[in-house]
């Protein structure tokens, strides 16, 4: 290992493994991410494998380059080339030594160093090119292969019907056995197992020319074995086979190898640095090689028979689930009576083989094959899941599904689940078994942590989306078996959003950004830095405590959903605008605000009057103050026989959108940075570029998402500098009291400066933006100091009737309290002309009231009514009435 990379892996081991012992030669005592206990150790001298120590009940590898895959993708940047004049390898010599694990000395002179560039990207990467004995020319991209998308290599000619051979290939010293394998990697690594191969270059090229050639050169010598020693998945294992049958076909002795399945898959290469290129490895995969070409389900079940011994087991064939049997009783018997005197070896032997097979029963559980894949746990549960795909031999089906432990231990509830998710798959097997199928297939399984939400893992600190995952810089794709590797972690969510994210960051241009300004102005740009300031809320909380509320009022037809339903386009969501909490139950608005981490959740039409449906309470906008800071959304009980609780955390940004604006405490409305629309200001140019917005792809746009979150690091260490420098500068400019409504708006003013540097936004529209931002802050400091309209009014009112007759509508006798009877009061009022608020509404707005603070609904000693019953005495009113109870002037 070179003394950078060594350097740089000792530094990363300790902090990602939390490694407790360290001695000259070992660290030891790191926390195994497979079974999270502490038995991971390595060589502290070559730190390419790590192990966990617990053999028997995990035995969980890893290698330095699934663990850090960015130590191995920047060769040229490594290892530049310093004389080219002479045709050198250096890059392509680190490359194949420290990436590949290759002894250069044993491949001395196979290869040349080259370079390719990408016409369309106009990327560049060093290549390593191995040519075919045909002159056709083949080159591995070396230099963050990522950058071409799937091209990982580049052909010049053609080379089906052909092979690549080591220069060294020799006819003359041809062993028994030659290995064909899909890469010239894999050939090179069973090469230095002592192995002869050659490469396919694809697993669907079956090499007949050169077949043909190297018949000619052998004269009649004996043919070796061929050894069709492709990757495993449905491609390798499907042309194994086909290929098995054709070389047979054409006169040749042939076999097949496969690599053993483990819980990641390995091709030759990856075996061989992990040491599982041994002789006795090398005899497994040949069993495992058979067990794939066997022509029936006996055929395969005797295989296995023979390798383990053991008397009944469960087995696949053709992608159907198959039970066997051997009958020790009638074993004797049948032998017997087959050797019938016949005493020689050879004879013994193939009658010892005819008596396994008509003592041996097969019977078919199931017309498909459920295989485990991995287990399945969600990060606040304690319940455990089973991840299965199941696999069809009729049709090119695959169904990946999930069991729970119940349904893996009975029979019945197994039979049950499995017909309700692959249709006509009966399981005809019994309880016993079942157990054994499910035992064989969970021992050692793979682990995969789950999550219930779509975005931002604050706990995995990667954000999980449908299709792409990304973390640190870095994007990772799902995999075929629907969950994201993101060494050292597997991590998947249960929940999908089906956004739509264009991972081609070259299809993704920012001339919308105009057609935004050009419809919505500041507004526009202050709305989208908020959406990009989403992207990272759980992180700005960290670091900061707090994320403000957007607000996004206006008249109908001021554009506010065409806004929005854009916004969300920027993150692969169609067709969506938000949801109506009015509508939704306690329970369904608590899922809903829980769905998304680091992605906005939409309040629309929140102000409507109260739901027809009794079961739903109204929503209360202080259900919304504990969110700003990212607390719990509610408490729930857990059905248990103890004090557990529920607490799912908001991880994500409010937003508000409504008609009318937000009638709610100080407290609330300090927390909302507010934007009002009017169609007074539209023009026709404002409105061609909001008909633009509104259809335009999706595919345009949803790069905003990815490109924002792939420079994470980036834009969190420019907030970090830049929200200081804002909250001085507001502070200073005006004078506003809240520090809340001075940090809201500082957030959105540094991150509008840091989503302008990186999307390219004009300097003229930050300013602007920036500018307009200052104003809300100093806005928003005298809406919270005034009353709500309504309530205003109301008190003006109470201000008249008072004047003109102390204690007309002031029940309390107490100067320091005023109590109200809400019926009394607006009869009075009407009586006097005066025009009431609705008193429905003025229920609910009365318990926001600034100018004198709610108390609360109490029986108050009625000083009215005492005025009245002295000055009338045959009225006789009641000496106590119920009151809505106030503060005399604003509360300290």
């Amino acid at each position: 290992m070179y003394p950078e990379l060594y350097q740089e892996v000792l530094r990363r081991l300790p902090r990602d493994f939390d490694f407790k012992k360290q001695s000259t030669d070992f660290l030891q005592q790191g926390i195994c991410p497979n079974c999270g206990k502490r038995e991971l150790y390595t060589s502290k001298n070559e730190p390419w494998l790590l192990r966990c120590g617990r053999l028997n009940k995990c035995g969980h590898e890893l290698h330095i380059k699934q663990l850090y895959p960015d130590l191995f993708n920047s060769w040229s940047e490594r290892f530049p080339v310093y004389d080219e004049s002479h045709g050198s390898t250096d890059t392509a010599d680190a490359y194949l030594k420290y990436g590949r694990g290759f002894t250069l000395s044993l491949i001395k002179d196979w290869y040349q160093q080259g370079s390719y560039t990408d016409k369309t990207t106009g990327f560049s990467s060093s290549t390593v090119k191995f040519t075919l004995t045909n002159g056709t020319t083949w080159e591995r991209l070396i230099d963050k292969p990522e950058r071409f998308g799937s091209k990982k290599a580049i052909f010049k000619g053609k080379y089906q019907g052909e092979w690549w051979q080591a220069p060294n290939f020799c006819v003359d010293t041809l062993p028994q056995e030659l290995w064909l394998t899909e890469g010239i990697f894999d050939a090179i690594a069973l090469i230095h197992s002592g192995l002869t191969a050659v490469s396919t270059m694809s697993c669907n090229n079956f090499p007949e020319k050169a077949l043909q050639h190297l018949e000619v050169l052998l004269a009649g010598k004996p043919k070796p074995t061929l050894v069709f020693a492709f990757d495993t998945g449905n491609a390798g294992e499907s042309f194994t086979q086909k290929f098995v049958d054709r070389a047979r076909e054409l006169g040749w002795q042939a076999t097949a190898a496969q690599p053993y399945t483990a819980k990641i898959k390995l091709d030759w290469n990856e075996l061989l640095l992990r040491e599982k290129l041994t002789a006795e490895h090398l005899e497994h995969y040949r069993h495992l090689g058979k067990l794939l070409i066997a022509r029936s389900a006996m055929d395969k079940a005797l295989l296995i028979y023979q390798k383990n011994g053991n008397t009944e087991f469960s087995f696949d064939f053709e992608q159907a689930l198959y039970w066997y049997t051997i009958d020790l009783k009638n074993f004797r018997k049948v032998e017997e009576q087959l050797l019938d005197g016949n005493s020689s070896k050879d004879t013994r032997e193939e009658v010892r083989v005819q008596t396994i097979r008509e003592s041996s029963k097969v019977k078919l559980l199931c017309r498909c094959f459920p295989q485990a894949l991995y287990s399945c746990q969600l990060c606040d549960s304690k319940e455990i899941s089973y991840t299965f795909k199941i696999d069809f031999p009729h049709q090119n089906n695959r169904i990946i599904t999930n069991f729970t432990g119940c349904q893996l231990s009975s029979c019945y509830e197994f039979k049950r689940r499995l017909l309700s998710v692959a249709p006509g798959a009966i399981f005809r097997g019994n309880t016993h078994q079942l157990d054994q199928v499910v035992e064989k297939q969970l021992y050692n399984i793979k682990h995969v942590q789950s999550i219930d939400f779509i975005g931002y893992s604050k706990e995995h600190q990667c954000y999980i989306f449908d299709d792409i995952a990304v973390k640190q810089g870095r994007l990772y794709s799902l995999n075929d078996e629907d969950y994201f590797d993101i060494p050292p972690l597997s991590i998947k969510s249960i929940y999908s959003l089906k956004l739509k994210i264009n991972s081609n960051l070259e299809q993704f241009g920012t001339t919308w950004i105009n057609l935004l300004w050009q419809a919505f102005n500041t507004k526009g740009i202050i709305a989208l830095a908020f959406w990009f300031g989403s992207l990272f809320a759980e992180q700005i909380r960290e670091s900061q405590k707090t994320f403000p509320f957007l607000e996004v009022t206006g008249e109908p037809g001021s554009g506010k959903t065409t806004l929005v339903e854009f916004l969300w386009k920027c993150c692969g969501r169609l067709n969506y605008e938000g949801f109506d909490p009015n509508r939704a139950s306690p329970s369904a608005r608590e899922r809903l605000m829980a769905q998304v981490g680091n992605l906005p959740v939409v309040l629309s039409e929140a102000d409507r009057e109260q739901s027809k449906d009794p079961k739903l309470a109204r929503f209360d906008w202080e259900e919304l103050k504990m969110l700003y800071h990212g607390r719990s959304t509610c408490y729930k009980g857990v059905k248990s026989n103890n004090n557990e609780t529920r607490e799912p955390k908001f991880r994500g940004a409010i937003v508000i959108e409504q008609n009318t604006e937000v009638q709610a405490s100080r407290p609330i409305l300090q927390r909302i940075i507010k934007l009002s629309f009017e169609t007074r200001t539209q023009t026709p140019e404002s409105l061609s570029a909001a008909e633009w917005l509104e259809s335009i792809d999706v595919e345009q746009v949803s790069g905003f998402i990815l490109k924002a979150i792939v420079n994470e690091q980036q834009v969190l260490a420019q907030l970090k500098d830049r929200v200081p420098f804002y909250l001085k500068q507001i502070k200073k400019e005006y004078k506003i009291y809240s520090n809340r409504i001075v940090k809201n708006h500082a957030q959105l003013c540094a991150l509008t400066e840091i989503m302008s540097s990186l999307f390219g936004i004009s300097d003229e529209f930050v300013d602007q933006t920036i500018q307009v931002l200052k104003s809300m802050a100093k806005e928003r400091q005298q809406v919270t100091s005034k009353e709500i309209p309504q309530l205003q009014l109301f008190w003006d009112i109470f201000e008249f009737l008072e004047s003109e007759q102390i204690n007309s509508v002031n029940h309390a006798r107490d100067p320091e309290l005023i109590a109200i009877n809400l019926n009394q009061f607006s009869e009075i009022a009407s009586s006097r002309k005066q025009q009431m608020p609705i008193l429905s509404e003025l229920k609910r707005l009365l318990k926001l009231s600034k100018l004198h603070p709610f108390i609360g609904q109490k029986a108050v000693n009625s000083a009215v009514n005492d005025r009245l019953n002295k000055s009338f005495p045959n009225m006789n009113k009641p000496a106590c009435v119920k009151c809505w109870v106030f503060h005399k002037g604003e509360k300290s």
